[in-house]
């Protein structure tokens, strides 16, 4: 029977050993080797990485609002912001150096949006809210999901344009 016990004990372990383990940020060393080559230190990777893991966590928190609310549908429909968060936030993985040029993306976009969804969701759950609130809260939703539209707009216009460039100038 003690030997049973122990072995039930030794197999939980190990399942937690691994499901902790698992939990761990794996790193991908080409990417770790085209972050150094494009000029990031060790720390640098450490605190990019740390930012993008915060606003990957906020774009599926954003997403999962849109799934399960009709009027956020509509929104991201009419918008485009939460595609285009994505695809921001693609383009700064690739390019690190994007990452300064889209701080308020990242700082104050993404936790703005987030903190919004979440009043939202909060006025939604009271049972005689003020219908007003909703809809102010919505049209402000709405103005930041176009600005992160726009923002990523001109990110794109301004690859374009360094990319056009390097093609004149040799």
């Amino acid at each position: 029977m003690k030997i049973i016990l122990i072995m039930i004990v030794v197999v939980i372990l190990l399942c937690l050993w691994l499901i902790v383990d698992y939990g761990k940020e794996k790193k991908n060393p080409k990417l770790i080797k085209s972050y150094h080559d494009k000029g990031l230190s060790d720390k640098d990777i450490t605190i990019f990485r740390q930012t993008m893991t915060d606003a990957k966590h906020q774009i599926k928190g954003w997403e999962e609002a849109v799934k399960h609310d009709e009027a956020l549908q509509i929104i991201e429909s009419v918008t485009g912001g939460l595609a285009s968060s994505k695809k921001l936030f693609q383009f700064i993985v690739k390019e690190p150096s994007a990452a300064l040029l889209n701080n308020d993306f990242l700082y104050s976009d993404l936790p703005t949006m987030i903190d919004l969804l979440h009043t939202y969701s909060n006025l939604k759950s009271v049972e005689k809210t003020d219908q007003s609130l909703l809809i102010e809260s919505q049209k402000v939703i709405k103005q930041l999901s176009e600005k992160i539209a726009n923002r990523y707009t001109m990110t794109l216009s301004a690859d374009i344009e360094k990319v056009k460039n390097e093609v004149e100038n040799g």
